[in-house]
């Protein structure tokens, strides 16, 4: 028999508490940039620059930030029940503070801050938090420079990783569990899976999305993540009858 599933779905409310901007804040700017300047596909060369010096200091700062109680309370939830279920944990945020709260087997459906991505061969790699020179980067597989840009999806790139995201969610049955937290719905429409899964379904974010239906979801937390967390656990443990 299969293993029940759990899966957590997250946005970036979950790492506003640890101090990182969420991605529609100031008006439709991202830390004073525009988002079409700096996260556009048919926009990144031409702004290559100013692209590269953003995600640069986007790099150093994360260096520097510590995982909040949310991304700790998702770690120690796959540590314990990991056993009894089959746990994913899907984000879309850039960031590493899952992985800092040693959270396993993060799917990162947007790309990933501490990579860069080549796009003329498709080639990624890892460069940790380290600034990089657009001038003089290289791909290490096939030495393109012009092709070489951050490792995050921009708008009006393909997602390779929604796939198996979409595989993930959608073999959710009555006998599985959505929790949705710290997300608007409006890049990735969560709202259109709550709508038909059958699976018993969370929703915590700090306030009413008008992208996301609260009717569609068993339970709804409308605050802080750190503050919900001990409902959404207890949520877990009477849902599977875990102890």
């Amino acid at each position: 028999m299969k293993k029940r599933r759990l899966v957590f779905f997250t946005g970036a409310g979950i790492s506003a508490e640890s101090g990182i901007s969420t991605f529609r804040d100031n008006n439709g700017l991202w830390e004073n940039n525009k988002i079409e300047e700096i996260c556009n596909i048919s926009t990144w060369k031409k702004n290559r620059k100013i692209v590269f010096d953003f995600y640069n200091k986007r790099r150093s700062q994360l260096k520097e930030v510590l995982p909040n109680k949310i991304h700790f309370f998702i770690s120690d939830i796959q540590k314990k029940y990991s056993k009894e279920l089959d746990i994913f944990i899907i984000t879309q945020n850039i960031d590493d503070l899952l992985e800092k709260a040693n959270t396993k087997k993060v799917l990162h459906v947007h790309g990933n801050l501490k990579q860069m991505h080549c796009t003329a061969c498709n080639n990624k790699w890892d460069i940790g938090y380290e600034e990089v020179n657009e001038e003089t980067i290289r791909c290490p597989k096939c030495n393109s420079n012009k092709g070489v840009k951050p490792n995050v999806v921009f708008f009006g790139e393909i997602a390779p990783k929604y796939r198996e995201m979409k595989k993930i969610l959608n073999s959710l049955d009555n006998e599985d569990m959505l929790i949705v937290m710290g997300t608007m719905g409006n890049v990735v429409s969560i709202n259109n899976y709550a709508n038909y899964l059958n699976s018993y379904k969370i929703l915590n974010n700090l306030e009413e999305s008008p992208y996301i239906n609260e009717k569609y979801f068993n339970k709804v937390f409308y605050r802080k993540g750190s503050e919900a967390i001990k409902d959404i656990e207890n949520e877990i443990k009477n849902y599977f009858k875990l102890k």
